[in-house]
């Protein structure tokens, strides 16, 4: 079963330091883009992985294209343009370890993928799509997403959906909650953070906005709280929980990544012991904020099993 990703692929620059930038702040370049880290901890974990996307025929596409294919990620679909750059983005650090960003893409080349590349994909039965809300701005991107989940569902594909809430890169915040409403009900599986639960749901009550996304073909949800662990949730409730192991954070980009991705890497072989699978999902999440940046970050499995062992004590 194999995992495809849609969606950005950008560089994520990274400071040296927490708080505002300074004229003496430095930054390092880091391949990212939310669909790319899932494909990247998909593979880290064992399995095959795909990004469907578009980098810009410069530097910073070939530097995507070279460090994700060194952690497996299987780059075929990945498309060059000469039409627009790589999208940008800086990372601001806060001293927890949380950040912002600010985005650089007026258009970006990802944001001009096009609907008909998605025919070249051959989907099977249980292969995953996975997809973000970054890439739900109207654009040709967009489009492409909806052929790719039509593709995926007459396949008997799986459709995974990180909503992502990224307010910085939509003028109206109206907007993004109705792209966020346009493509849920498409998905099978949905994660949402406990930060993003209110804007999406409407309600402050957790329980209560939890429920309010079973609609569509939505079966499973799960709500992720950072150092406080995470929730599994069925259209009966609450099913399962588990909590974070305690770590200092130093960044937490791709961390949610690194989350969703372990969880899909083992969703066809663990799913039915849920509290295992949210533990070793969320384990992953952990170890990714030790470092900077997202992809280098994400663990191996034997690193996370040895991490696992070393927590266990």
């Amino acid at each position: 079963m194999a995992l495809y990703a849609i969606g950005e692929c950008l560089i994520d620059f990274i400071p040296n330091q927490s708080g505002a930038p300074d004229d003496d702040s430095l930054y390092r370049p880091a391949v990212g883009g939310a669909p790319l880290n899932v494909a990247a901890a998909y593979a880290k974990m064992g399995g095959s992985s795909y990004i469907l996307s578009q980098v810009g025929d410069d530097d910073f596409g070939r530097l995507i294209e070279r460090k994700a294919a060194a952690v497996g990620v299987d780059m075929r679909y990945l498309r060059r343009s000469s039409q627009a750059k790589t999208g940008l983005a800086f990372v601001s650090l806060l001293d927890n370890g949380e950040r912002s960003f600010s985005f650089y893409r007026s258009p970006s080349a990802d944001m001009l993928y096009q609907p008909e590349y998605v025919d070249e994909i051959a989907a099977q039965a249980g292969d995953i799509l996975h997809f973000c809300s970054v890439a739900l701005m109207p654009s040709p991107m967009r489009e492409a997403h909806r052929r790719a989940i039509e593709r995926f569902r007459a396949a008997g594909g799986l459709i995974s959906f990180d909503v992502n809430v990224r307010l910085p890169l939509w003028e109206n915040p109206q907007d993004l909650y109705q792209a966020i409403w346009d493509f849920l009900p498409l998905a099978d599986i949905v994660k949402i953070s406990d930060d993003e639960l209110a804007f999406v749901s409407g309600s402050e009550k957790a329980e209560e906005g939890m429920m309010s996304l079973f609609v569509g073909a939505v079966r499973h949800v799960i709500l992720t709280a950072g150092a406080q662990g995470a929730s599994y949730y069925q259209a009966t409730g609450k099913t399962a929980a588990v909590k974070s192991i305690a770590v200092k954070a130093v960044d937490a980009t791709g961390a949610g990544d690194a989350f969703i991705g372990t969880f899909l890497a083992h969703w066809h072989s663990h799913h039915h012991q849920m509290s295992g699978l949210l533990h070793l999902a969320a384990a992953a999440g952990a170890m990714t904020t030790l470092q900077r940046g997202a992809i280098n970050s994400i663990p191996t499995r034997s690193e996370l099993d040895a991490f696992l062992k070393e927590h266990s004590k």
